[in-house]
């Protein structure tokens, strides 16, 4: 009987030992989650940067005509893809509905051979109007990797830009944009400091 009273003690110490540390881990957890932000779409230090005004001039889209990057009926997400690239296909689809949920006009590029890229915007139900294959275009921002964004306001400044590959990186060019940096990077960095600062 007493080596049951020893055990159940035992039990019980060991029970609120384990509740102990699953409390501190979830603590640190908690504070790991608070200083480990999100990260949003990678920036690229060359080309044009957030508050640049974006390329003057039109570029060639599928239909035939030209488009000018300033003065859409509401702000642009230009974003550049590629029909060989497996991740284009699967970030259009998602960037199509972000684009529909934040009121932005969702314009495509690319630069390959005009029928190609036709059978791509009929492949992803892109309007050839919404399809810029300008090569011009590619070179003036200097875009090297895809998929690769580039939030434009009606003016044509340029509000973020950045490599994504999925709704987390595209949300976090308008977030940028609403914290009045020009990346998700540069606003936790600066927030980093200013709790530094405050310390």
């Amino acid at each position: 009987m007493q080596a049951l009273v020893l055990a159940n003690a035992m039990l019980s110490l060991l029970l609120c030992a384990a509740f102990f540390v699953a409390y501190r881990m979830v603590l640190r957890l908690r504070r790991l989650f608070q200083e480990i932000a999100p990260v949003g779409a990678l920036t690229n230090a060359r080309g044009p940067q957030p508050g640049d005004m974006a390329p003057a001039g039109s570029f060639a889209t599928l239909d035939g005509q030209a488009m000018g990057l300033a003065g859409g009926a509401m702000p642009r997400l230009l974003l550049f893809v590629s029909a060989t690239c497996p991740i284009s296909r699967k970030v259009i689809p998602i960037a199509r509905s972000f684009c529909a949920k934040e009121q932005l006009e969702l314009v495509l590029a690319g630069d390959d051979n005009p029928a190609a890229q036709t059978l791509f915007a009929q492949q992803t139900a892109t309007p050839p109007a919404l399809f810029i294959n300008d090569p011009a275009l590619g070179r003036a921002l200097e875009v090297d990797k895809l998929p690769a964004a580039f939030l434009l306001d009606q003016q044509g400044v340029l509000i973020a830009r950045g490599l994504v590959n999925n709704r987390e990186h595209l949300e976090s060019l308008l977030n940028a944009w609403e914290s009045g940096f020009g990346t998700v990077q540069a606003y936790i960095a600066h927030n980093r400091k200013a709790a530094r600062t405050s310390a």
